[in-house]
């Protein structure tokens, strides 16, 4: 369960958020640091020689940082490119920002400073109108920004083609209206004024983006995927498109083609912490924890100061049973924000697996007492009251657990467990079934109704759920010895010691001593 919690997505608008403000430093020149880290993280290869092509670099390569590269790992292509790399771009050479892109970055939730930012480091392409800037402020613009394009350097096309002035003004006002929707949580009418603008500029990116945003907001994952794929298309270096495709495809599952645009989006901006953190939740996803740690820490030396950062990489060093770097992560999580409920939670957990259940009580309370309806907090309180005997308050809390998350099967199968100790074989019974309406490959579900049937009386119907359980995990040795057990009590001594042997042979420490009493009784 708190793989779950602690490693879905961060919310749309932070994805978002780190995604366009990754974007809009794109055009930075790599520094040593960053060309370092693009042969460290496994791209010293033609996709990275491309990138340093694409940005240029802020630094003279001396030959023996380039020998270090090649030791290292970079192929000749990358060393190349290294070599002919040229000097960064003057400030006043870049491209500046156009109308669509600010509403663009204000469609993603970027903090308005941040816009701010952009258009002060590289100008506008237009005069800012009182209209426009209007459509700014509905769209989530502040007066910082307000004031900034007012003050920006205009760099304007040499040559303007009215047609297409007049396009580009129809295309700004549905896309600023689409802004402000988005901004409203009107997120249907959102898309329809992106879709307008795209007819009227289908090769503009931006307003895929855009779209693509919208569409994740209505949980529509194909549609938003295929969106942000048709920016790619259009913009291969659009980082914003590959962080937004790859929201997408996590949420539909697809956590290779996740990772996939994730590691494109720290091969664009390798110093965006975020982007590492978000790469490390989607390798985790794939149990690939050493992984995750990797990036988790690669975000913490960019930013020491994400809390989020020191939770999720104190959760996966929690998966490589390492209790007491979880615990130290999320102490520091706790020192830069006290009301980080989701600390609380990982760091009761962590206390609760080195035997400090005090320890944990208190600290899924503080977390109850931030967030009341935190149902990942009431599990594991549930969890903590039944190892001090309080199986009532066990009880209590983990159904307080499932009524809030009632698709979470470990809260489930916990809250069997408690009710299977108070004797309750039919709320044990019920709690299981849940599970396996949830997901009928569960084996521990499998397992554990089939030894409340049996205390039911039901024998057969153990026998059916623990050949289930077996079916799916063939070296189930508890499985195995409970259908022993079931075929003793129908007469069948034959086929339990089968049973039991089996379980013997996949676990000798816990089932020596019955196969061998059962091998003596049948040989009396």
């Amino acid at each position: 369960m708190r793989f779950v919690k602690t490693l879905t997505f961060l919310t749309l608008a932070i994805a978002l958020v780190f995604a366009l403000s990754a974007w809009a430093q794109q055009q930075r020149p790599l520094t040593q640091d960053q060309v370092q880290a693009l042969v460290r993280d496994g791209f010293g290869d033609d996709s990275g020689a491309k990138l340093i092509e694409q940005r240029g670099i802020d630094f003279a390569p001396a030959e023996d940082f380039i020998q270090t590269l090649k030791a290292a790992g970079a192929n000749e292509a990358f060393l190349k490119a290294l070599r002919a790399a040229k000097p960064p771009e003057p400030a006043s050479a870049k491209k500046p920002i156009n109308q669509v892109q600010v509403f663009a970055l204000l469609t993603g939730q970027v903090p308005s400073h941040r816009v701010t930012m952009l258009v002060q480091e590289r100008g506008i392409d237009f005069e800012p109108t009182d209209d426009y800037l209007q459509e700014v402020r509905l769209a989530g613009g502040e007066d910082e920004l307000i004031s900034a394009l007012k003050r920006a350097k205009v760099t304007k096309p040499a040559t303007v083609d009215p047609a297409a002035l007049v396009r580009r003004t129809e295309v700004r006002q549905h896309v600023a209206r689409g802004a402000e929707l988005r901004r409203n949580h009107q997120y249907v009418d959102a898309e329809q004024e992106y879709r307008t603008a795209l007819r009227i500029d289908s090769q503009n990116a931006d307003i895929y983006v855009s779209l693509a945003a919208a569409l994740i907001a209505q949980e529509k994952w194909d549609d938003a995927a295929a969106a942000a794929s048709e920016a790619i298309h259009l913009d291969p270096n659009n980082d914003l498109a590959h962080g937004t495709l790859g929201l997408a495809l996590g949420q539909k599952g697809d956590w290779d083609g996740a990772i996939a645009e994730w590691r494109e989006v720290v091969r664009l901006d390798p110093n965006n912490e975020l982007a590492h953190v978000l790469l490390g939740e989607a390798l985790g996803h794939k149990d690939d924890w050493d992984g995750a740690i990797a990036e988790y820490r690669e975000a913490l030396r960019l930013n020491p100061k994400d809390q989020n950062a020191h939770v999720d990489l104190g959760f996966a060093l929690g998966k490589r049973g390492k209790w007491d770097g979880e615990i130290a992560e999320d102490r520091a999580a706790l020192r830069l924000n006290p009301k980080n409920e989701e600390a609380h939670v990982n760091l009761g957990s962590a206390l609760g697996r080195k035997g400090d259940t005090d320890g944990m009580i208190a600290e899924e309370r503080e977390a109850l007492r931030l967030k009341p309806n935190h149902a990942e907090a009431h599990a594991q309180l549930g969890l903590a009251l039944g190892e001090k005997g309080d199986t009532d308050g066990a009880i209590a809390e983990l159904r307080e657990a499932v009524r809030l998350n009632p698709k979470e099967e470990i809260a489930h199968h916990n809250l069997g467990f408690a009710l299977y100790n108070k004797g309750d074989w039919d709320g044990t019974i019920a709690e299981e079934r849940e599970i396996l309406r949830l997901n009928p490959k569960n084996v521990d579900a499998h397992v554990t109704l089939g030894t409340a049937l049996y205390n039911k009386g039901d024998l057969d119907g153990m026998i059916s759920e623990e050949r289930e359980a077996l079916r799916l995990d063939p070296n189930n040795a508890m499985a195995h010895a409970k259908v022993g057990v079931a075929l003793m009590q129908k007469g069948d001594e034959h086929g339990a010691l089968e049973e039991f042997r089996a379980a013997y042979l996949l676990d000798p420490k816990n089932y020596k001593e019955s196969y061998e009493d059962l091998l003596r009784q049948m040989n009396q």
